[in-house]
């Protein structure tokens, strides 16, 4: 299987080594969830949180398929750390927020989104030339994904 799709490991891994400050907690999803099943489910349907992870799975495979584009580590850093200080303020735990990113269900249904979107724009994990043209596009476009990545 094409690399790129340990879409969250490495780039997660390293935006999660970035995120060390905590943020308050506003107590708003944690007070309802006390299984890991029940905080997975309230971070999968929080938007913003599941929308940013998808764009970071976008960019990731891109940049870890085309020898042509780069990460805007930076950019990517940040979105993660956005998204963590998001998880933390609906009130749940670094430890909870980890297991949530390392679930498998999680991560194989990102990846069947990621590609999905892949497909949908003519790009074939089968074909890496396909999917260095959708970067290029995505660059050029300045999409959220795009944003994230550069042209060597």
């Amino acid at each position: 299987m094409v690399k790129q799709f340990s879409v969250l490991s490495a780039l997660l891994r390293a935006g999660l080594a970035a995120l060390a400050l905590s943020v308050l907690s506003m107590g708003i999803a944690s007070a309802q969830a006390h299984t890991q099943a029940e905080v997975n489910a309230a971070l999968r349907a929080d938007t913003e949180i599941f929308n940013g992870l998808f764009v970071m799975g976008i960019a990731h495979g891109i940049r870890d398929t085309c020898p042509t584009i780069d990460a805007r580590m930076l950019r990517a850093n940040s979105l993660a750390l956005s998204l963590y200080n998001r998880a933390r303020s609906m009130g749940f735990s670094r430890d909870q927020i980890r297991s949530f990113l390392r679930d498998d269900d999680h991560k194989a249904e990102l990846r069947a989104i990621v590609i999905e979107y892949y497909n949908q724009r003519g790009a074939q994990v089968e074909q890496p030339e396909t999917i260095c043209a959708l970067g290029e596009a995505e660059i050029a476009a300045g999409t959220s994904a795009g944003a994230l990545l550069r042209a060597r």
